[in-house]
């Protein structure tokens, strides 16, 4: 059984963020959240992507549509949070500013950020 949907299937949300490394080097990043399939019983998958950063992630697992959606937006989170850690930014892509704590938790529902 593979883990990935040849096809990635229809999208349920989209944004894109400039990512900038702490060398300076900044690129294009494209988060995809893709709409929820049934795999079987009690198993839901939702296709997660960050192209222009890492490659496609395994369609994340759950027990239901929601849990399957809400663990691939945890990851997206996961990983652009890990990505500043080490030292990177997060850029609008209209006018090059910032993106802080609070823009990014307020973009990912993330409130208490």
């Amino acid at each position: 059984m593979t883990l990935t949907r040849k096809e990635f299937g229809e999208e349920t949300g989209v944004s894109e963020l400039v990512f900038e490394s702490a060398d300076g080097v900044k690129r294009r990043v494209t988060l995809r959240i893709g709409k929820p399939y049934f795999v079987a019983d009690s198993e839901w998958a939702c296709p997660v992507d960050l192209s222009g950063f890492e490659r496609r992630h395994a369609d994340i697992r759950g027990g239901d549509s929601m849990q399957a959606l809400c663990l691939a937006i945890s990851l997206l989170w996961s990983r652009v949070e890990d990505f500043r850690a080490k030292g990177g930014r997060i850029l609008d892509t209209e006018d090059g500013s910032e993106w802080g704590p609070r823009e990014l938790g307020a973009h990912f529902g993330r409130l208490e950020t």
